[in-house]
């Protein structure tokens, strides 16, 4: 068992890595164009959120302090900040893990007014979902929005007021990459952190 595991967890390496090297040239290239363009747009944006005198307020309920959450709330915040500057402001919650707090938290954005809201995990989106029809959400570390939103026959499309990104993994895909690495074709297992 544990050669299998090693010999799978080589093998993904090696895909990984292989697709990481295949045009590293031409990719610096385009990644070098691309972020001297964003950093003009975002120059362009921030100036004229500025220009305006406009301000936004964000309000952002994380569910639960975790590497990942916390990466993916810094990361909006980052983006957001190098768009607009300092015509963003952040009101920036934690639910301590508890549904009803992000549901507290939620009322308390609505009552304030905010602009945009950032529902960090499912519970937090149901709270979004709950609290406001009006103001803008974002999910994020969301694994299905139709599951979670109650949404039957999902096709990809909340039309409501509710946007984001998924973190569900491509599953099939990556059943068929441990087959296609393993061996024993006919029976397999991984492990899953949770």
């Amino acid at each position: 068992m544990k050669k299998a595991l090693s010999i799978l967890t080589v093998g993904c390496l090696a895909v990984s890595l292989a697709a990481c090297g295949s045009t590293a040239a031409s990719s610096a290239a385009s990644a070098a164009d691309s972020t001297a363009s964003s950093a003009a747009e975002s120059t362009a944006a921030s100036d004229t959120a500025a220009a305006d005198g406009q301000t936004y307020k964000v309000g952002i309920c994380q569910l639960v302090q975790h590497v990942a959450l916390d990466a993916a709330t810094q990361g909006f915040k980052d983006a957001l900040t190098e768009q607009l500057g300092d015509a963003v402001t952040f009101e920036e919650k934690n639910a301590q893990g508890d549904s009803n707090t992000c549901s507290t938290i939620i009322n308390g954005f609505v009552s304030d007014n905010v602009d945009l809201i950032l529902a960090n995990a499912t519970p937090a989106l149901q709270a979004a979902q709950a609290g406001t029809n009006t103001i803008p959400v974002l999910g994020t570390s969301v694994t299905e929005y139709g599951v979670a939103l109650g949404i039957d026959d999902f096709d990809g499309l909340v039309g409501t007021n509710i946007s984001g990104t998924s973190d569900l993994a491509p599953l099939d895909e990556q059943a068929g990459i441990i087959k296609e690495l393993s061996r024993c074709k006919d029976r397999w297992s991984a492990v899953l952190q949770r």
